[in-house]
């Protein structure tokens, strides 16, 4: 993410990752989603670059693809 270190990258990656853990990839799952993007950017200025970070890094833990199987608490890590 261009918003921080690498590090902040990671932090919302594992942030995400437990979420989905947690809650599968229902309602819980994108509140937490929602959340943390309100906390990384208010709306407006720049959020679109941060909205399509996130997108990528939940493309990346499988959540999508999982959710499109109907798989919720399976996970794959590319």
């Amino acid at each position: 993410m261009e918003y921080g270190m690498h590090g902040l990258a990671e932090r919302v990656r594992r942030e995400l990752e437990a979420s989905y853990h947690k809650h599968g990839c229902g309602p819980a799952f994108w509140d937490t989603y929602q959340q943390v993007l309100d906390r990384l950017v208010p709306q407006g200025t720049g959020r679109t670059d941060v909205t399509n970070e996130m997108a990528l890094i939940i493309e990346q833990l499988g959540i999508v693809r999982r959710a499109r199987k109907g798989r919720p608490n399976s996970i794959f890590i590319s």
